[in-house]
């Protein structure tokens, strides 16, 4: 009965780890450094999902600020074409990765989600 028990556990443990990790392979993660070295983010549209403060201190060139908790009535309009990339960073990472699940979820297929956000950011740029 114990076997049967550890190898049911088991089973859900794969399995639920199994759904985490294709919910996360519908976005990119990217990471800042690389986003700093390329500075070529011609064609992508950078959303910077932190509050208007936040964003008032510092952000990447050309970025659009859109705090996450605006994000469903704005989106739409701001990108109507939802195959093209857009960058989502914010100040540590939580709040990107929650933008990039919603932009997923409705229906945009290019989402690079930063890293480590500005911070990471800033690190690198030094």
């Amino acid at each position: 009965m114990k076997k049967l028990i550890l190898v049911l556990v088991g089973f859900l443990f794969v399995v639920g780890c199994g759904k985490e990790d294709s919910k996360n392979a519908n976005y990119k993660n990217i990471e800042a450094g690389q986003v700093f070295k390329e500075e070529n983010l011609n064609g992508y549209f950078i959303l910077d999902v932190r509050s208007r403060l936040e964003y008032g201190r510092g952000h990447i060139e050309d970025a659009v600020n859109v705090p996450l908790d605006e994000l469903d009535e704005n989106i739409i309009d701001l990108i109507p074409n939802k195959e093209r990339k857009v960058l989502v960073y914010c100040q540590s990472g939580s709040r990107s990765k929650a933008a990039s699940e919603k932009l997923v979820s409705y229906g945009y297929t290019n989402i690079y989600n930063m890293v480590g956000g500005m911070t990471a950011y800033d690190e690198v740029k030094v």
